[in-house]
Parts: structure tokens; C-alpha cells; sequence
């Protein structure tokens, strides 16, 4: 995964939408717009600028024109040249994306053919569009990548940050980033892969399992005995930290350090009972709680794994289970209404995830 510098986005209006799609001579007067605009107020000249910085504008009349190398999510399509340039004072215009005009050169990722993008089934019809929004990233080595998304707010298992919550909010802008944000190629459904904020670097071998000691003590004074009692928490992760590149381990070691955190609220929420088995083959502890473990169905570094619905409580047959029986089916992108049905050694079970799940992992971000 690379680091996104910048991206621009758009949420696409109903004129857009319409323009976009409609078929020529069903309106008096001409062939109406064929280009999707981005205002100045959103996203300024300087934006621009600095956005397509490297490429040689060319000037003209109305300002300046970009030819720029896209590549697009979901279509594996190569780069495509498109021509963005300032249209009028107040706007910057991407062009010719009017898909029924021979002039067409939409971007691939914006194509219905190619992507699933959306389109009406009447183009010669106005419709309201809803919460259709288009974007291109840059990222840090060069590349510009185009996508979309169709959502008010988040789904809950995309990773966002305040600056891509805007992205939801606004009609168009403009963002830039710090190294905090990283770039999946392969999942055009949210390509955003956010690093979780972290207050110290912990080792990779020092994350909370489950102990009688560290339930009764505050977390800011954690014994020696605790410590040296403690279970490896994650510790499946390391296999793959010890060969991942450096910026994956830096998205590890923050997501572990996010879950940790959050795992004893997911225990609470739960009630330390497993999600996968509920209270079959479950035990209490001394103290009369039932026992539970964290767990990633996911490895950490590989795709999906920042997902906040990929830490789960299980108890601890089920977690040997998953990580030495034969598991199929554990995509994270198939979960609907709350549920992921998936086999063990040929056997299906069914992961629940509590409605407040995604929302207890995501506020340790």
C-alpha cells in the first residue's frame, strides 16, 4: 500500500448526473454540459495546482489544462489520459465525460460497465442521484487513482478520519494528508486505509489478552506480576510484521495498539461471549466472568485488516479452531446485516457483531 499525499472530491449533482448520461438531440439547443465541475469554493486554483503538481499545464484563454495519467479502481484498464483544465473563473472541469457523445473519455473508474458505477435506467429521464460522490488520490509515489462511493456516512467497517469525513460532508474539496492515511489498490469500495493514532510505540510482543490482574487494575498501573503474567495478544500478527515493509508495520502496530484498547470494551459489550459460538463450549472464570479472547479473522497487514469489525471475541476453542483448522469464507466485504457466515473443516458458522461494535473499535482511533 503506498501513501496518499492529497485527494480531491465531488459529490455529483443531479444536473451532473443527467448531463452525464443523456443520450444527444433530447434537448433543444444543444448537447448540454459533458464535463463534471469542481467549484473554486470547494477546491481553488492553488488546490489545483499544487494537487497536479509535476504535470505542465498548458495555458489558454480561461487559465490553465492538465493532461493527467489516471488509473481507476476497479478496472484494470491501465493509465488513461484526462484532461482537467479551469473552464471559468470560478470552476476547474474534468472533460468529456458524457458517455453516450464520441467525444467520451470517462474515467474508467466511472464507468458502469467496467465498475458498477451508477446509471439511470432512463437516461433521457431527470432523477435525483443520492450521495454519489467521485474522487482521485494522489499518492506518494506519483500515481493518481480514481473511485467513487455511494453512502451519507460510512459503512462501518471504512476506516475515516476527520479529514476523509469530509469527503461525506461536503460538496467538493480538496484534502491533504500527513502519512496518517494509506491506499488499498485492490478494494475500490473504500480504498482509504486509515493508521490510528498511537501515544507510545509499544513492541509488538505487549498487548493485553486476558488476565484476572489486569481486569482488576487500572491500565495506567499494570503489576509486574501482571506483566509477566499476561497473555501475547495477537500475537498470530507477528508472522507477517517480521516480513512486512515498514510503512505495513507502522499500520500494525497502531491498529494493534487501537485494539487493544478497545477489546476490553468489546469484552464488556459481548459480555465475554463468543460472537462465533455464543456460550457453547464457554467457561467462567474464577471471578465468574466467562473467558474470552481478542482475535483478527484477518492477519494485520493484509487486506481488510484495519476493519473494525475484524477484531472479534471468541472463546478459546473456536480461536485454536481459526488458527489450525481449515477456515474458508472469511471475507469481511461479505458481511450483511450484521453477519458473516463461514465454515470451518467444512462445518458453517456464523460471526454476530453487536450494532455498536464498529463504533466501540473506531473512537480509539
Amino acid at each position: 500500500m503506498q501513501v496518499v499525499q492529497s485527494v480531491v472530491f465531488r459529490k455529483i449533482t443531479d444536473a451532473d448526473f443527467f448531463n452525464i448520461n443523456k443520450p444527444a438531440g433530447i434537448e433543444v439547443g444543444g448537447g448540454g454540459q459533458s464535463y463534471i465541475d469542481f467549484p473554486t469554493s470547494g477546491v481553488t486554483l492553488q488546490n489545483w495546482n499544487t494537487f497536479l503538481r509535476g504535470i505542465t499545464p498548458i495555458q489558454f484563454t480561461q487559465g490553465s489544462s492538465w493532461e493527467v495519467p489516471i488509473l481507476s479502481l476497479g478496472a484494470d484498464t491501465g493509465t488513461q489520459r484526462v484532461k482537467i483544465y479551469q473552464r471559468r473563473a470560478n470552476s476547474v472541469s474534468i472533460a468529456s465525460q458524457k458517455i453516450r457523445s464520441s467525444e467520451n473519455n470517462r474515467v474508467h473508474a466511472w464507468r458502469p460497465d467496467l465498475t458498477g458505477f451508477p446509471q439511470p435506467a432512463d437516461p433521457s429521464v431527470r432523477i435525483h442521484i443520492e450521495n454519489l460522490h467521485v474522487y482521485i488520490a494522489k499518492l506518494d509515489n506519483g500515481e493518481y487513482w480514481a473511485g467513487w462511493f455511494q453512502a451519507g456516512t460510512p459503512e462501518p467497517d471504512w476506516a475515516v478520519n476527520r479529514k476523509l469525513n469530509r469527503m461525506f460532508t461536503e460538496n467538493a474539496g480538496y484534502i491533504e494528508f500527513n502519512g496518517e492515511v494509506l491506499f488499498d489498490t485492490s478494494d475500490p469500495a473504500w480504498a482509504f486505509k486509515v493508521i490510528p493514532r498511537a501515544e507510545a510505540p509499544p513492541s509488538l510482543d505487549n498487548f493485553i489478552g486476558d488476565s484476572d490482574e489486569l481486569e482488576t487494575e487500572p491500565e495506567e498501573e499494570i503489576s509486574d506480576k501482571a506483566q509477566n503474567s499476561q497473555k501475547v495478544f495477537f500475537d498470530e500478527d507477528e508472522e507477517v510484521a517480521n516480513d512486512a515493509p515498514a510503512i505495513v508495520k507502522e499500520l500494525m502496530r497502531k491498529v494493534r495498539i487501537r485494539n487493544t484498547k478497545a477489546v476490553r470494551k468489546l469484552k464488556e459489550l459481548y459480555q465475554n461471549i463468543c460472537q462465533i459460538s455464543g456460550e457453547q463450549y464457554a467457561f467462567k472464570k474464577r471471578n465468574g466472568k466467562y473467558y474470552s479472547e481478542g482475535h483478527h479473522l484477518i492477519l494485520l497487514g493484509q487486506n481488510g485488516s484495519d476493519s473494525a469489525r475484524n477484531i472479534v471475541i471468541i472463546n478459546p476453542l473456536i480461536h485454536r479452531k481459526l488458527h489450525y483448522a481449515n477456515v474458508e469464507g472469511l471475507d469481511l466485504k461479505k458481511i450483511k446485516d450484521n453477519k458473516l457466515t463461514f465454515k470451518i473443516n467444512g462445518e458453517e458458522y456464523t460471526i454476530t457483531w453487536h450494532p455498536e461494535h464498529a463504533k466501540i473499535v473506531t473512537q480509539f482511533n
